[in-house]
């Protein structure tokens, strides 16, 4: 949508930057109250409410006339689609705690590689009918398979389970005291903005290159593909491998992706390395779950998590699309620039999330 909003609203590369900061935001301000919740009110019926407004949100967003609405339609999207994502997750470990990687790997393909296959929809839509008629498509086919599919969530055993549920032993004041809660959050910062970044600017590097929307949106659609089988395949690997050099090896693989990148001009060749970026973007979603679980306990799980993933919401927008933003403003699109500060994004989780070890 960047590109459209650009030409409907006369906006530059920050403000686009912007954008995804408060989609960003309202997920960091809703994942832990959706941990909270859970606690108290049915799965299927947190997740049918986030669908439901998500869904309707982008109607808003159809008939949005400045930038100011489309902010505030990303920070309704972003805030409801914590309510869908978090409960999911949740509802997963506990049916499958032996195999906790490869089942929220399959919740995450669905997550990932759903954007891989609608992108390129999308697109032809946004081209051939326009962005309002684009933006309703998009309101009724969720509200068709989210809202419906929603009342059907529920965990076999689950009230025999309730009444055997563990309380949280972690409160807000013994997790943020936790050295490894603090390196995972600070994981989530810098390789959460390197990665959702390139969804971001893939249209504006397509376009450095001097190619089309329909031909740019071949990046996207490459770092989506892995980001969705990464998912799968990494939270596999992760059932039988140690997490944390999982992690460490997407990372580092997608800092030299980064690295490499402004250096090539060929549409191909830098959608294969939009993979790598993909890969650990998607990683980091579904190893992540587990590694909680692990180091935290599943009785923790939802606020943990929660807690964790502020560091996306609040500070990987930020530093990732509006800070990428300003600073192509100002160096007139410098792309090397940008993608090497990724690199060092990278390169610092690789450290960072060695540490994340259970006290």
């Amino acid at each position: 949508m960047a590109s459209e909003w650009q030409a409907l609203f006369h906006v530059n590369k920050a403000q686009l930057g912007s954008l995804m900061f408060f989609i960003l935001a309202g997920t960091g301000f809703s994942m832990y109250l959706a941990g909270k919740l859970q606690e108290k009110f049915p799965t299927h019926l947190i997740i049918f409410s986030g669908s439901l407004v998500c869904s309707l949100a982008m109607i808003f967003a159809g008939q949005a006339t400045t930038m100011v609405q489309v902010y505030i339609w990303a920070f309704i999207e972003g805030f409801f689609c914590g309510f869908v994502y978090l409960p999911s997750l949740t509802v997963f470990q506990k049916m499958f705690p032996d195999k906790k990687g490869l089942i929220t790997g399959i919740l995450n393909l669905t997550f990932g590689g759903s954007a891989a296959v609608m992108s390129p929809v999308f697109t032809y839509f946004l081209v051939s009918k326009g962005y309002v008629f684009t933006s309703n498509f998009a309101a009724i086919i969720s509200i068709f398979l989210g809202t419906t599919a929603a009342w059907f969530i529920k965990i076999p055993g689950q009230d025999r389970e309730q009444r055997k549920q563990q309380l949280s032993t972690l409160s807000l004041k013994k997790t943020i005291q936790l050295p490894a809660f603090w390196s995972l959050w600070c994981v989530w910062a810098l390789s959460g903005a390197a990665g959702v970044s390139l969804i971001v600017l893939s249209s504006s590097f397509g376009e450095h290159l001097g190619y089309g929307i329909t031909q740019s949106v071949y990046i996207l659609t490459a770092f989506n593909v892995l980001n969705g089988i990464g998912r799968l395949v990494c939270g596999r690997l992760s059932d039988r491998y140690p997490k944390q050099k999982i992690l460490m090896a997407v990372f580092l693989m997608a800092a030299c992706a980064y690295f490499l990148m402004p250096w090539f001009r060929h549409l191909y060749v830098v959608s294969f390395f939009a993979c790598f970026i993909g890969l650990a973007f998607g990683a980091l979603f579904t190893v992540s779950a587990p590694l909680v679980t692990e180091v935290f306990g599943l009785e923790n799980f939802g606020k943990v998590f929660g807690l964790v993933f502020t560091a996306y919401g609040f500070f990987a927008g930020f530093l990732g699309p509006w800070l990428s933003g300003i600073l192509l403003d100002a160096t007139h699109s410098n792309f090397k620039l940008v993608f090497s500060l990724f690199a060092a994004f990278y390169l610092m989780s690789s450290l960072l999330i060695l540490r994340v070890k259970k006290q």
